[in-house]
């Protein structure tokens, strides 16, 4: 057997206990299987085990109280209630353990949505178009600069991002030209002092980038082929913000930070032999809203939804779309149960089923997001979630 250094004895050992911990304290049961586990223990986890017969003592007088507080709360929990909290910590430990987590656009979100669509149907819900659970919709990504891109000055390449950028509504063109740092000519590329841009009268106006447009705009308009912004002060440089989603200028846009303005370009009475190329490519990825539906033949439609950033409250939601009952006569409702698309917490997706509702608007008499249920119920979260949600369906 290969030995364990110190660190990594007490590592193998918190890791252990904890494990152990965790599973008394989620499920009473695990308890009279703990001889089977231990067995089993020995053989997958060698190291650690070696570790527990060398802690046995102290392994057995801490199980009692690893096991009485949760095994008495279990015991009060009904036969009911044991379902949804077993059927909570499922769907929560199959969303939690998707590597890379799931963020939109990735496998692991193609999987959780699989597994939502599925868990809908089995309790009875239905596409909400067809036989598509899925509403896709395309999330805009920012601009991404391509490896063309580039800024010459006399012979020197400057490095994208440490020397200079271009902003992200910069049009996608190449200048080449003799420049005079200090003049402003016509169909030749400008340099401009960032103070001479967002001076003292723009100092109370929040967004940099957007003053630098208009102004870059004018200069545009006044003849400029391209502009150059510089910083020579020494006050921090401007990043590239690829999420800028303005509409592009007529000519390229770049900024040069602050230490190679001194590098290349610090004597403004120079002429400088410029060349640039700007490309930008605008990237987006695909979201989706998971939608069931339960039509219960009622005149009004009740949405329940949450947000998939949130496992919690998605799990819940999946629990909530099994126990919830259409109801009878007059207070019978139709349901549609919604996971939002989880960038931005859920609000992409939000926005976007809003604007393009699966339902008729007149048809809906009540939107319960799950996401604010959640604020308001105390421990347990996940069962009390639930059950509060289900309360409140049954009351609206």
């Amino acid at each position: 057997m290969v030995k364990i250094g110190q660190s990594a004895k007490v590592k193998e050992k918190n890791r252990g206990f904890e494990l152990i911990g965790e599973l008394l304290r989620s499920n009473y049961t695990f308890a009279k299987h703990l001889p089977f586990i231990g067995i089993a223990f020995v053989f997958i986890f060698p190291e650690i085990a070696s570790i527990f017969m060398k802690k046995l003592t102290v392994l057995l007088l801490t199980l009692p109280l690893l096991i009485h507080v949760p095994a008495f709360s279990q015991k009060k929990l009904r036969k009911t209630d044991r379902i949804i909290v077993s059927n909570l910590q499922a769907h929560t430990t199959f969303l939690n353990n998707q590597p890379g987590g799931t963020k939109t656009g990735s496998n692991g979100e193609k999987v959780a949505n699989d597994y939502i669509a599925r868990q809908f149907s089995k309790s009875g819900l239905k596409p909400h178009a067809g036989n598509d659970w899925f509403q896709a919709f395309k999330i805009y990504d920012g601009r991404e600069v391509k490896p063309s891109t580039m800024l010459k000055i006399n012979d020197d390449v400057l490095v994208l991002y440490k020397d200079y950028f271009p902003f992200a509504f910069s049009a996608n063109k190449s200048e080449e030209a003799a420049v005079a740092i200090a003049l402003a000519e016509n169909g030749v590329p400008w340099f401009k002092e960032i103070s001479e841009l967002v001076g003292d009268a723009d100092s109370g106006k929040a967004d940099t980038f957007d003053i630098i447009r208009k102004k870059a705009k004018l200069a545009a308009d006044k003849g400029a082929s391209a502009l150059i912004i510089y910083n020579k002060s020494k006050a921090g440089d401007l990043k590239y913000n690829r999420y800028d989603s303005s509409a592009p200028l007529e000519i390229p846009v770049l900024y040069i930070t602050s230490s190679a303005y001194k590098k290349y370009a610090s004597n403004e009475s120079d002429i400088l032999d410029v060349k640039l190329n700007v490309d930008l490519e605008e990237q987006s990825r695909t979201g989706h809203n998971i939608i069931g539906y339960a039509d219960n033949n009622g005149d009004s439609t009740v949405i329940v939804s949450a947000g998939l950033d949130n496992d919690t409250n998605v799990a819940a939601l999946m629990e909530v779309a099994r126990l919830a009952k259409p109801g009878k006569g007059k207070s019978r409702k139709n349901y549609l149960f919604v996971a939002y698309c989880g960038e931005k917490n859920g609000l992409y997706g939000e926005k976007y089923f809003e604007e393009h509702p699966a339902v008729t608007r007149q048809t809906v008499s009540r939107t319960m997001r799950l996401d604010s249920v959640a604020a308001a119920v105390e421990d347990p979260k996940g069962l009390n979630l639930v059950k509060r949600s289900v309360d409140i369906l049954k009351t609206n």
